[in-house]
């Protein structure tokens, strides 16, 4: 069977499944994933792939090999038939063409095309969609039907009921299918791509018709002339699954997985776009990018750390979660992550990525944001928590002291200092923030991550996914160990040796394959504390479908992670230990899928068989045997590049990708040694004069970074005098900033402070600021926050809005009387909306959703914002206006600032009009805002407290606006009349 094939980027799904139908025309029709047993093997590229399907009842085989045309977008099939003489053979094809199931279909001439001209999804950034056609064409085409899956019309269920086909020749918007007779012994089937019909039907013919032997040379050749190149016994097939992983249009877009991990149980409706793991998430990347070095491909590597750095990049340095394969956000973004900023960094310094302008307009903003937010800020590297992790602060160290590399090599000696004494002040303290003496499992190892900088205290978090609450001290993961990978810690190191010890014993299972680990956890014993997989009990998380898929629920359990046992095997071989490394080795080889892939996830339950064919995809088990993978991504790119890194590693006897910078500094010789450093910062204007002591005569460099405006650092050098004391102005923004200062002194010696200062907004225009009253977060009086401890008091309301203007930009800033990192993301809890009237131009009054249960002054454009998507700016008509500058939210001045270009937004002026709604985010809500019960619950808002008798309290939840606060106040009471978000108007 065929799936998922991706044309013509990497992140278009067009085929659910192509397989075959085979019947006698009489007594059976047999479906091949249904009715038959396979089997698969590979070619020594791994990319040409033979599936032999079986079925013992009807004594018959299908021997199929795959390829792709090296001259056309199309795949071939070459099918051998071996059975009884009456044998029918048809193919089916159940398209989801452009990622969704309104498709068309036709018969042109003998030959079915599926289609969607459909360019326009929820990705509104997917500025590259194009119209898709696909044809099926064979060497052997008898006749052929187009239809409505599961209908009269689907030629499989004609097959099922009369074993032969009825034609029909047209199937417009809807899930259609074709079905093609190809009946023969021997025969060649191609699916073509075009962008219109006669493209998609040439294309494929084409294919058909070439011979298909010498093709399948020629497609082997081109892998066969890559592998050529690579590094002495790199295994082919995990470099080609890395090289097959970036995108054919976007170079260096190294997606994390050819897979949809769960695919089958999300419903394919359009305009929904289901990028899932063909996306480009920087922390991936890097892993792919070190597989590169590994492989010799330092050119793949080089288009990876440029693509991130050039096309992914966000206007505050950041890199964002993930991004399309265009480098433009994605819709399913958000959250911070240090780590994914971090990386870029390091490989552009490996690969030696030093042009002057990737410097000063890449790399060295991303070093800066690095160094304004570190070293604890966002999420860790499993997205789901936030503090201070081993594992972000560990690239944290090795993104800086690259920094610092590349600025010495540009003569940014000021900076250089800076990043190196930010670098050295978070690997001195990063085991007072992570190491914990007070812990369940041994007088001191490494925790997962602390919440508060103190790994002795008693503060407990939920691990999400329907796991459990855990006390920090007791819940460990891996992640230290990229401490020593990364060069930065000794792997003699006590404290290390001890926590490989904790993490063996608590979260590693063994397997019939090998020993594997789960991502984090408290004790393998007990199951795993993850929630984030195919449900399985007994275990700690709260599912309850047995094998059911995690994205219908959102809970499930997490299973043994391949890619961990990489890690770990790397620390084994750090320390000498080649047999356990190796060993380790063999169990990914061993639980890995198909001809070689490594999955995400490995079962280490009993055998769970799956469900019956025909059950409901959402909570269908799709069959589980022991130490083979389970039911997430297969290959997952970052493990496949584990896999190849391991290998080359054994080969040399040691761990090939410690950075040296890092490894000199902190490993080989003995690290930096302290020295003391103050710092205060007094605003005046927009300047603030920065003052503090430290030793006498050192040299001081003190940066600024408005980080709320996405401003552009500025560094001060100067040199402490006889008494240790400095003193220099600095630039400030509007908003936020970052002040940081770095010392060097004589005795390698370094030194490090950080504060924040907040700048006025000076030479703009304030064109409108008003203020709202606190503590009026209540929506009409009656609504009740969530009761979970994530949802701060003020954290919905509103007391203040204002409309600026500087040069080409428009600051709109909405300040909350509270504003905490929720879920791991500073904007985490709130859904803010901004609607803007603007005098002439096209209006509506619709709120974002009709379940937001509200309507609107007539506005022209809006903008919304969240933690965990990315900005929607649209108009009237839901076009897109444009992209913001930036959006910041900052804890220090507890505001929402979105940055837009005066361009696209106007001039704003009197007559003008701005509604502001907050209310609070959930993203797996269809409208993204958080539901509201009769009273309130864990993550639900209340519309009254318990008692409460307001005739508003006795409404359906469903039809409550979802209006915490807003700006100017409004009536937002359905049982008082029609409820109408006011608005303010420019004077």
């Amino acid at each position: 069977m065929l799936s998922d094939v991706y044309e013509p980027t990497i992140d278009n799904t067009d085929v659910g499944t192509l397989q075959y139908v085979v019947t006698d025309g009489r007594s059976f029709t047999d479906l091949q994933t249904r009715d038959t047993t396979y089997t698969v093997r590979a070619d020594r590229t791994g990319m040409v792939c033979t599936v032999t399907s079986t079925s013992a009842k009807h004594r018959y085989r299908l021997t199929t090999t795959y390829i792709t045309d090296p001259l056309r977008d199309s795949v071939v099939m070459h099918t051998t038939v071996d059975g009884p003489p009456n044998l029918h053979v048809y193919a089916r094809l159940d398209a989801h063409v452009n990622g969704n199931s309104g498709d068309s279909a036709a018969v042109v001439d003998g030959v079915p095309v599926l289609y969607d001209q459909d360019t326009v999804s929820t990705a509104t950034n997917r500025d590259y969609a194009v119209p898709t056609y696909i044809a099926l064409a064979a060497t052997s085409t008898r006749a052929a039907t187009v239809g409505y899956a599961g209908t009269a019309s689907d030629g499989l269920t004609q097959l099922d009921a009369n074993h032969s086909i009825t034609r029909y020749s047209s199937a417009t918007n809807g899930h259609v299918t074709a079905t093609t007779d190809v009946t023969a012994r021997d025969f060649t089937l191609a699916l073509g791509f075009g962008r219109d019909q006669n493209q998609a039907v040439g294309t494929a013919r084409a294919s058909a018709r070439s011979w298909f032997d010498r093709m399948s040379d020629d497609y082997a050749d081109g892998w066969r002339d890559y592998d050529s190149d690579l590094a002495p016994g790199t295994l082919p097939l995990d470099a080609n699954v890395l090289k097959a992983s970036e995108d054919k249009t976007f170079p260096g877009a190294v997606v994390a997985s050819l897979a949809s991990p769960w695919g089958q149980a999300v419903k394919a409706d359009k305009p929904t776009y289901f990028g899932s793991y063909r996306e480009v998430f920087a922390r991936d990347a890097y892993e792919a990018f070190t597989g590169f070095l590994a492989a010799g491909d330092k050119s793949t590597a080089r288009a990876i750390a440029t693509f991130l750095l050039a096309k992914q990049q966000l206007p505050t340095g950041e890199l964002p979660r993930n991004s399309l394969v265009n480098g433009k956000i994605a819709p399913d973004t958000g959250g911070d992550q240090l780590d994914e900023t971090a990386y870029p960094i390091l490989m552009a310094q490996l690969t030696g990525l030093d042009d002057n302008s990737l410097w000063t307009q890449h790399i060295k903003p991303a070093a800066d944001y690095l160094l304004a937010h570190g070293p604890s800020f966002g999420v860790e590297r499993w997205e789901e928590q936030s503090g201070y992790s081993p594992s972000t602060i560990a690239a944290e160290i090795a993104g800086l002291v690259a920094a610092s590399v590349l600025a010495d090599q540009h003569d940014d000696h000021a900076d250089a200092r800076i990043y190196r004494a930010a670098a050295d002040d978070f690997q001195r303290n990063v085991k007072s923030w992570t190491v914990t003496t007070t812990g369940p499992y041994g007088p001191s190892y490494f925790v997962r991550l602390t919440k508060n900088g103190d790994p002795n205290s008693a503060v407990s978090y939920n691990l999400g996914n329907g796991g459990p609450t855990a006390d920090q001290r007791a819940v460990v993961d891996g992640g230290f160990q990229e401490l020593v990978r990364l060069g930065e810690i000794s792997p003699q190191d006590k404290d290390f040796t001890a926590s490989l010890a904790v993490l063996d014993k608590q979260i590693s299972v063994r397997t019939s394959t090998g020993v594997g680990y789960y991502r984090y956890g408290t004790s393998a014993s007990a199951g795993s504390a993850d929630g984030y997989g195919d449900c399985y009990q007994p275990s700690q998380s709260t599912c309850t479908g047995q094998g059911q898929p995690w994205p219908t629920t959102d809970t499930g359990t997490g299973h043994l992670w391949p890619v961990l046992s990489g890690e770990r095997a790397e620390s084994a071989l750090a320390l000498g230990d080649r047999h356990g490394a190796k060993s380790l080795l063999d169990s990914m080889f061993g639980s890995a899928s198909g001809v070689g892939l490594v999955p995400e996830q490995e079962w280490e339950n009993p055998d769970l068989p799956a469900s019956p064919y025909g059950t409901d995809p959402t909570v269908a088990s799709i069959g589980f045997a022991n130490g083979h993978a389970a039911g997430s991504a297969s290959p997952l790119t970052w493990a496949q590049a584990q896999r190849l890194r391991l290998a080359a590693d054994l080969r040399a006897g040691h761990v090939l990708d410690r950075p040296s910078a890092t490894t000199d500094r902190y490993v080989s010789h003995a690290a930096p040694g302290k020295v003391d450093v103050t710092v205060s910062a007094v605003a005046s204007g927009a300047s603030a004069s920065v003052t503090g002591k430290t030793v006498p005569g050192a040299d001081v460099s003190v940066q600024a970074l408005a980080t709320d405006t996405a401003g552009k650092a500025a560094t001060v050098a100067t040199t402490a005098g006889a008494d240790g004391s400095y003193a220099v102005t600095v630039p400030l923004g509007f908003g936020s900033n970052s002040i940081t200062v770095g010392v060097s002194a004589a005795g390698n010696r370094t030194g490090y402070a950080h504060t924040t200062v907040t700048g006025d907004l000076v030479g703009g225009t304030t064109v409108l600021d008003t203020a709202d009253p606190a503590n009026d977060d209540n929506g009409p009086g009656t609504f009740q926050y969530p009761t979970a401890p994530d949802f701060a008091a003020g954290s919905f309301d509103i007391t203040r809005f204002q409309a600026i203007t500087l040069g080409d930009t428009v600051y709109l800033r909405t300040t909350l009387r509270n504003l905490v990192p929720t879920f791991g993301n500073t904007m985490g809890a709130q859904l803010l909306d901004v609607f803007v009237g603007a005098p002439g131009k096209p209006t509506s009054t619709a709120a974002p959703f009709p379940s937001r249960n509200y309507q609107v002054s007539p506005w022209s454009q809006r903008i919304e914002l969240q933690g965990f998507a990315s900005p929607a700016w649209l108009d009237a008509a839901g076009h897109q206006v444009g992209t913001p500058t930036a959006a910041v939210a900052s804890v220090d001045t507890k505001t929402i600032t979105v940055a837009l270009p005066k361009a696209a937004f106007g001039e704003p002026g009197p007559g003008w009009t701005f509604s502001v709604v907050l209310t609070g985010q959930d993203g797996f809500s269809p409208d993204q805002a958080r539901a509201f019960a009769p009273t309130p619950a864990g993550y639900q808002f209340g519309i009254c407290p318990p008692g409460g008798s307001a005739p508003i309290c006795a409404i359906d939840p469903a039809t409550a606006p979802k209006a915490m606060d807003t700006v100017p106040a409004s009536q937002l009471d359905p049982t008082k009349g029609q409820v109408v978000i006011n608005a303010v108007t420019v004077p």
